[in-house]
């Protein structure tokens, strides 16, 4: 039977900046992040390592002006992060038993 391995992907933009970047890969911190590769770099340099990219997921900050009684209320929604998740196959000499 396969067994797979996962890579669980934060990413952020950095301060002034206008693209995402990698943060975080499996809570850990990447090393100079700010200034690291985008997203499409870091997921291509994956993709030469044998991951795939599994999932993607935006995380979205929404605001709201909700009053009662108004028919219509402004929001304002603003994409702040995107979760990845990458799998590739698992190695069979690191095949744990759990």
């Amino acid at each position: 039977m396969q067994k797979w391995e996962y890579l669980f992907v934060f990413a952020a933009i950095a301060s002034g900046g206008d693209e995402f970047r990698p943060r975080f890969a499996n809570e850990q911190e990447l090393d100079d992040w700010q200034a690291g590769p985008t997203m499409y770099e870091y997921a291509n340099r994956l993709g030469e390592r044998g991951w795939e990219l599994f999932s993607c997921s935006p995380i979205v900050f929404t605001q709201s002006t909700w009053q009662p009684l108004l028919e219509t209320q402004p929001i304002a929604s603003d994409l702040r992060a995107i979760t990845m998740v990458f799998k590739r196959p698992k190695k069979e000499e690191d095949a744990s038993p759990y």
